[in-house]
């Protein structure tokens, strides 16, 4: 249950967090507000490594890991976010997020592509919603 108000949350505050991006790029162009948004992420890090007094999974980290997780940052902490941003300043929000939103249907599709996961009926029968729901918003 914990795991559930957890996502919860996540999902309030990923629905919120637009509603600042669009309005703080109500008078400025995309890059210049990444850049700015930037700061919060520095700060928010700069706080994590003061109070958290060990990063015990550090030391065992291998390569690959380091790898991918430095990709998956620069492609959604950098590319996506300035695709994102361009996308918000000049559609409407109400449209935009929920598009931007149907990533599940992509990860899916690599999941089972590339990790093998098994497509179930209920699987297929969510990534037809959101495909329906994406072109309803079109």
């Amino acid at each position: 249950m914990e795991a559930f108000f957890l996502a919860l949350l996540t999902a309030f505050i990923w629905g919120f967090v637009p509603f600042l991006e669009k309005v703080g790029l109500s008078s400025v162009e995309p890059t210049a507000a990444y850049l700015v948004r930037c700061t919060g992420i520095f700060l928010s890090a700069g706080i994590l490594i003061a109070f958290t007094p060990q990063f015990p999974s550090f030391g065992k980290m291998g390569i690959k890991s380091i790898f991918f997780l430095v990709l998956a940052g620069i492609l959604a902490g950098v590319v996506a976010q300035l695709v994102f941003y361009k996308a918000l300043k000049t559609g409407d929000i109400s449209r935009i997020i929920p598009v931007t939103s149907c990533y599940p249907l992509f990860t899916f599709l690599f999941g089972w592509i590339f990790l093998g996961e098994q497509i179930t009926l209920s699987k297929v029968a969510g990534m037809l919603l959101i495909l329906g729901g994406i072109l309803l918003l079109k």
